[in-house]
């Protein structure tokens, strides 16, 4: 899975999601602010740069993250905006968070080796950063 593929798998599924909703609604026919917002999310998606990230670059936001937890491997993408979602591409689920979430805060900066500490249902989980992009 790389980084290319999942930012295409966004898009897909945003427009999925748009295409879903009532294009206007409501006594006043407005457009809905969850429709605003996909569209939002949707132009940045398809604007975000890419460039190739070598193992010493820092963890920021639109990085793809390959993580160790105890002996499960996870796969999150730090969006600029948006998160909050856990996805399947290539039949792998795949969370899609934050900077200001946890474990997104606990990662930015972070570099491939580290580990990033997050409390999750009142115990202490370590993610291991295996890859970064």
């Amino acid at each position: 899975m790389d980084k290319k593929a999942v930012i295409q798998h966004l898009i897909a599924h945003l427009e999925e999601e748009l295409a879903g909703l009532p294009a206007k609604g409501g006594p006043v026919q407005v457009e809905s602010p969850r429709r605003a917002e996909i569209q939002g999310l949707l132009t940045m998606y398809r604007f975000l740069p890419s460039r190739t990230y070598a193992t010493e670059d820092p963890i920021i936001p639109t990085s793809f993250v390959t993580l160790k937890v105890r002996d499960v491997t996870s796969y999150a993408f730090i969006a600029p905006r948006g998160g909050g979602f856990i996805t399947t591409i290539e039949g792998v689920p795949l969370q899609v968070l934050t900077a200001s979430s946890p474990l997104g805060e606990a990662l930015l900066g972070k570099k491939t080796g580290e580990s990033a500490v997050v409390e999750v249902r009142g115990e202490l989980r370590e993610y291991l950063i295996v890859a970064s992009s």
